[in-house]
């Protein structure tokens, strides 16, 4: 069936349209917001200011009873903050989540096991690493890499440290980003 000039001109125009329709939630997801400064407010609230001078409030989960120091990311996109939360063993609190703020969204991650999570930073825009390791007498720190926006698990491992039950732990290659946030936590 042939179409007319016309017509044709009109089905151009329309597959253009959906085009431009289908494209515009890619531009509107690539602006970000950036941060100027995160606190932790009176109430024990992680209050985030953005360079527009809008303000975020990150509540406490349930049973949650601090946050630790919040940490801007480098390039300014992304805040962070450990969560503390009771602990049956201990007569202080300890940090089981790693709460990241980004673009509007709170993601709160946990160690595979559970484990309270001592130590993490900012790998590069968009990803997050930490270590989690048991209160008293750890053997290993399990270490993992997250993708902040999709909560993937990238990669993971268990680091031997010396204990009790193996006080030379046989050594093992250990990435290229453990090895940074190592250095970074031993500043």
């Amino acid at each position: 069936m042939l179409r007319s000039p016309t017509g044709l001109a009109d089905t151009m125009r329309v597959s253009l349209l959906l085009v431009v329709l289908w494209l515009m939630p890619l531009t509107v997801e690539a602006a970000s917001d950036t941060y100027e400064s995160a606190t932790i407010d009176s109430s024990g609230q992680l209050r985030i200011v953005t360079t527009d001078h809008r303000e975020v409030v990150i509540p406490m989960g349930q049973d949650q009873t601090s946050f630790a120091e919040p940490v801007i990311s480098k390039d300014r996109r992304a805040v962070g903050a450990t969560a503390s939360y009771p602990n049956c063993c201990t007569s202080y609190d300890i940090p089981l989540q790693l709460v990241i703020y980004v673009d509007g969204v709170t993601h709160r991650f946990r160690s595979k096991d559970g484990l309270p999570i001592f130590q993490w930073g900012f790998v590069d825009s968009g990803r997050v690493a930490f270590g989690a390791e048991p209160v008293h007498f750890g053997c290993f720190v399990h270490y993992e890499l997250r993708d902040i926006k999709s909560e993937r698990l990238i990669d993971s491992a268990n680091v031997p440290e010396p204990c009790g039950q193996n006080p030379d732990p046989k050594p093992t290659k250990i990435p290229k980003w453990i090895v940074e946030l190592a250095t970074r936590r031993a500043k």
